[in-house]
């Protein structure tokens, strides 16, 4: 069975406060984009679960897919037999999501190709305990990321002409890092606009006036990369943002009356990856 695993952009990312666990409670709003790995997975006369990929520093048992796909095995009570082939094209560190997306779309097809064991309440479990994103992937929709991030209410949103630009500067940012670094500001002044928004109605003509990020405190001052490649996006399209715990930038637009080649001709000879993409659910 071979599947698209998209990758994602948060519209807003508000970090709350500290758990006790060490996690972060966040309120955000996550929506896949038309940007996708590739998964591929064969059922194989051979006990075991075999990975590969593109990328050869995440062909191990470290990997998500694998670590979803030993859960799923686990739940159901089957014996392993599959091979997992997974083309990557969303990048590593970039904020996008790409191996969450990746665990959450192996769980899917598992289900699917070993005739639906476990209930989707079982998937959902199981996702949640992968990572923190994973369980949004579960979903068809848009959807507002409460808890840790496991927390989902899908949301229907009018995307109407907008598309997304998206830039990736190169780097590879890790979320662990990023959050070790955050502080939390006692008293924070916290936009309200888009929780009303989210709730009441989701338009991206609206949403894209209201974009939040509360990580890129930390990621702008360390990364000045980061820094420079959000303003270049701010000045063409007029709101730009850090996706997720980076290093991706992000922006809104329609692209009406907008020329974007000297932007992306600028990027590209700085190695910055351009790509024009879609909202997707």
């Amino acid at each position: 069975m071979i599947e698209k695993s998209y990758a994602k952009i948060n519209l807003f990312l508000y970090v709350l406060n500290k758990r006790q666990d060490g996690y972060h409670n966040i309120y955000s709003l996550m929506h896949k984009i038309d940007f996708y790995d590739v998964i591929e997975i064969k059922k194989t006369d051979d006990f075991g679960i075999k990975i590969n990929t593109n990328i050869e520093d995440i062909n191990n048992n470290s990997n998500l897919s694998y670590r979803a796909a030993e859960r799923f095995f686990a739940m159901a009570q089957i014996k392993p037999q599959v091979s997992i082939d997974i083309k990557k094209n969303i990048p590593l560190g970039a904020g996008l999501g790409g191996g969450s997306s990746n665990a959450a779309y192996t769980i899917k097809i598992l289900n699917k190709l070993f005739d639906n064991p476990l209930n989707s309440g079982q998937l959902i479990d199981i996702a949640a305990d992968i990572g923190s994103d994973v369980a949004f992937f579960m979903h068809n929709k848009a959807a507002i990321a409460t808890g840790r991030g496991e927390k989902l209410e899908e949301i229907e949103c009018t995307k109407g002409n907008n598309k997304v630009f998206l830039a990736f500067p190169g780097i590879h940012i890790s979320t662990a890092y990023v959050y070790s670094k955050f502080l939390l500001t006692k008293g924070l002044a916290i936009n309200k606009m888009p929780f009303t928004v989210a709730k009441e109605g989701c338009s991206i003509d609206t949403i894209k006036n209201h974009l939040h990020n509360s990580l890129e405190s930390v990621v702008m001052e360390e990364f000045k990369v980061v820094g420079r490649l959000k303003t270049l996006l701010n000045q063409q399209f007029g709101n730009a943002l850090l996706c997720g715990s980076g290093s991706s930038v992000f922006s809104i637009t329609n692209l009406e009356g907008v020329s974007t080649e000297l932007l992306e001709n600028t990027l590209k000879s700085d190695g910055v990856l351009c790509r024009i993409t879609n909202l997707v659910d």
